[in-house]
């Protein structure tokens, strides 16, 4: 009855340990969410801007075609008038 006892008090100081041990790596990967993710969508953003500008300038609209599924095949940027 003693040993229940105390592992019942003991219980939620290791659960507290085994928190602060699995927080450590995650306040880490925050340099992702905050910096190298917004970047990486700013650029993509550009690119994709500057793909429609450049279609735009020449009269056509920027297109995209996508490879089946069965034969695979490459993606396909381009400007179609």
């Amino acid at each position: 009855m003693q040993k229940v006892g105390t592992m019942l008090l003991t219980a939620p100081v290791q659960m507290r340990q085994q928190a602060v041990s699995l927080i450590g790596p995650r306040q880490n990967d925050a340099v992702w969410f905050l910096v190298v993710i917004p970047i990486a969508a700013i650029l993509f953003m550009g690119l994709v801007g500057a793909w429609f500008w450049y279609c735009q300038q020449r009269g056509a609209w920027p297109a995209m075609d996508m490879p089946s599924w069965e034969s695979g095949g490459t993606w396909k940027l381009y400007c179609k008038a």
